[in-house]
């Protein structure tokens, strides 16, 4: 095999496992272990910790390994939904992705065993649930979506079982996060109904109806907004307050273009925005308790602890 030809597969491979979605997931979690779970520890000491990093890079490679398992049995839909991307996915072969599955849920187990037996355990019964998804779930309206979301959340709140300080504040981030995942992958289907119709997919679209299925959106977008409302005027979320602000402007404007949307296009775009601003709420996680006087102690810590090590 050429080096040209292993070039296009690992980066085959690397559009199959969503690599851009692992990089997101991964600061996603190193930024709530610093700036949520715990805010008042030294930062350096968070980021060299075995456990956690243990228990992230367990994360990483289940979810790869779950984006394969769903690649294998979508391949067929994608071809029409996306077929430069799949023309790309076929640069490997079905068989290899089964053995890279595998390989990446039996090297996550041990990975999460060194751990501790509780975060095995998690990431066992999270592999199972990822499977379950892909060979039963995925062609049944609604249940699907909201189970798909249930698996996006799981990871992250996977730190959990180290940090184990659960808040109602956490709680009200964890509500809105879902509600926008599920907002967003309702949202997809909306874009695919064609392709929907075409395996027999039974979508929210198309089981119930392109107005019901606008009608859920708005509750859901409403369910958003409030939650901003009330995490901006009632909990201290420093900076990130402007993120909510910006969040509850977006969610009245993709409302109104719901509202309007008639074609596939135009949801796709708005697909695309929805996940545009997970994106923006990923990297405003550091402004929780950002200010002068924070970037200067942890400066501090990082400086101090630098001279320690040396």
């Amino acid at each position: 095999m050429t080096l040209q030809k292993i070039i296009i597969k690992l980066f085959a491979l690397f559009s199959v496992v969503r690599g851009y979605n692992l990089i997101i997931l991964m600061l996603a979690q190193y930024l709530a272990s610093l700036f949520i779970f715990a805010s008042h520890d030294n930062h350096l000491s968070i980021l060299t910790n075995p456990k956690i990093n243990g228990i992230i890079l367990t994360s990483i490679l289940c979810v790869a390994a779950g984006y394969i398992i769903n690649n294998f049995y979508d391949l067929e839909k994608d071809l029409i939904k996306r077929p430069m991307q799949t023309y790309l996915h076929r640069q490997v072969s079905q068989g290899f992705k089964l053995s890279v599955y595998i390989t990446l849920n039996i090297i996550s187990l041990l990975i999460a065993a060194t751990v501790s037996w509780r975060v095995f355990l998690y990431f066992l019964i999270y592999q199972i649930l990822v499977w379950f998804y892909s060979h039963k779930m995925n062609k049944f309206a609604l249940i699907k979506n909201i189970y798909l979301v249930i698996l996006r959340v799981l990871p992250f709140f996977a730190l959990l079982i180290y940090f184990d300080n659960f808040d109602y504040t956490l709680f009200l981030h964890a509500a809105f996060l879902t509600i926008l995942l599920l907002i967003t992958d309702i949202v997809k289907d909306l874009s695919s109904i064609r392709v929907d119709l075409i395996y027999n997919y039974n979508s929210i679209p198309i089981k119930y109806g392109t107005t019901f299925t606008k009608k859920i959106l708005y509750i859901l977008i409403l369910m958003d907004i409030l939650l901003s409302f009330y995490l901006i005027n009632n909990h201290e979320i420093g900076q990130m307050k402007y993120f909510f602000i910006f969040g509850i402007l977006c969610f009245i404007v993709n409302g109104i273009l719901i509202y309007k949307g008639r074609t596939e296009q135009e949801y796709k775009i708005l697909h695309y925005f929805f996940k545009g601003m997970i994106v923006v709420g990923v990297f405003s996680i550091a402004f929780i308790e950002i200010n002068p006087l924070n970037l200067q102690t942890i400066a501090q810590n990082l400086g101090s602890a630098s001279i320690n090590i040396s």
